[in-house]
């Protein structure tokens, strides 16, 4: 899985949390959509994953594009322990 792959993978995880955090934003996505995600800062992966969805896209597929502005630093885990192994 190359760089973009892995980047993609996490955008999609923390947009799906964002989604069902968000159910008036949801409801303004279409049936089906093809979600292309822009997110400032980064040219080369937003070209990349344009181009790599639309050869993807089904015949009259709705598209929207997805623009992510700003997303926090830290981790959404709470509490966390650790044991040694032997």
């Amino acid at each position: 899985m190359n760089t973009y792959q892995k980047f993609l993978t996490m955008i999609t995880t923390e947009f799906d949390r964002y989604v069902m955090e968000n159910e008036e934003f949801a409801r303004n996505i279409p049936q089906n959509a093809m979600i292309i995600f822009e997110v400032r800062g980064e040219k080369e992966f937003n070209t990349w994953h344009h181009t790599l969805s639309l050869k993807h896209r089904e015949p009259d597929q709705p598209v929207i594009h997805i623009q992510i502005q700003k997303w926090r630093i830290h981790s959404l885990i709470e509490e966390v322990s650790l044991a040694k192994a032997a």
